[in-house]
């Protein structure tokens, strides 16, 4: 007969290191390392679709900035000041980098044409942001929230043993919508200029 040790405490905290020990970290920091991946990959996809669809926006910008020389050059042609800092901070945002440099500029019909093509480009940039933004999917990545959810307080336990000490902190993730990412990469506000 084989004798079988009574599973005391010092007994289970060795089987715990043991399971902890072969899977590097328990589930419930495995399952929110996941789901805080899946999250990160669909915005980073989604960052670098942005990028690229702002290509044009970027080349309209630098284009405008090397015609007018200085941002504060177009205030007389801009609704309000507030404009022109819109402006500087669209540039500090997008790096525009132009391959060729642009000539400055003091004729106002040759800074308006600029001004109006950068404006179209935003807004083509907004309408296919807003078209593409309709085709992401959030199923797997909400499939990992729930999970998260669900499961996490429940893994934390085994591993802590308390209840109360397992659920300090945790808030449950909310489902990915399409007004979270479009708050998360919102359109660009378009440029106006005086009538």
């Amino acid at each position: 007969m084989t004798y079988l040790p009574a599973m005391n405490l010092k007994n289970a905290d060795w089987a715990a290191n043991q399971i902890l020990g072969k899977y590097d970290v328990p589930a419930y920091a495995r399952r929110a390392r996941q789901m805080e991946g899946a999250i990160e990959q669909l915005l980073e996809g989604c960052r670098q679709k942005r990028y690229e669809g702002l290509e044009m926006v970027r080349l309209r910008l630098g284009v405008l900035h090397g015609l007018a020389g200085e941002w504060g050059e177009l205030a007389a042609l801009l609704q309000d000041a507030g404009q022109v800092e819109y402006l500087r901070e669209l540039e500090t945002e997008l790096q525009p980098q132009l391959r060729f440099p642009v000539e400055t500029t003091t004729s106002p019909r040759r800074l308006r044409n600029a001004l109006q093509e950068l404006k179209h480009s935003l807004s083509r940039f907004n309408r296919r942001w807003s078209e593409f933004v309709l085709t992401v999917d959030f199923a797997e990545v909400n499939k990992l929230i729930d999970g998260y959810n669900r499961y996490y307080i429940l893994e934390k336990e085994c591993v802590v043993r308390s209840a109360l000490v397992a659920r300090l902190g945790f808030r449950p993730r909310q489902h990915l919508t399409l007004e979270w990412l479009m708050a998360e990469l919102p359109p660009l506000p378009v440029a106006m200029l005086k009538s």
